[in-house]
């Protein structure tokens, strides 16, 4: 796997940490709201990285593999 996208998932993973500690923790909400807008926007950019390695990847020689993702992409 690619290690920039390991690397996203891994920041995501820690904002998403640190997200759940401040909400058990009752803290501000409006530094909640800004860490679920940095985990949404750290998601969007893991997932952009990753259908962007799989188009190439998974199915750049596979037309009906590669339809399927266009089909699944479109939906979402």
């Amino acid at each position: 796997m690619d290690q920039k996208l390991i690397n996203r998932l891994s920041r995501l993973e820690g904002q998403l940490k640190k997200l759940h500690q401040n909400i058990e923790e009752d803290k501000d909400c409006s530094s909640v709201i800004v860490q679920f807008m940095a985990v949404k926007g750290a998601l969007a950019g893991a997932y952009e990285e990753y259908v962007k390695l799989s188009l190439d990847s998974c199915a750049r020689n596979d037309k009906e593999k590669m339809q399927k993702l266009i089909s699944l992409l479109v939906r979402n």
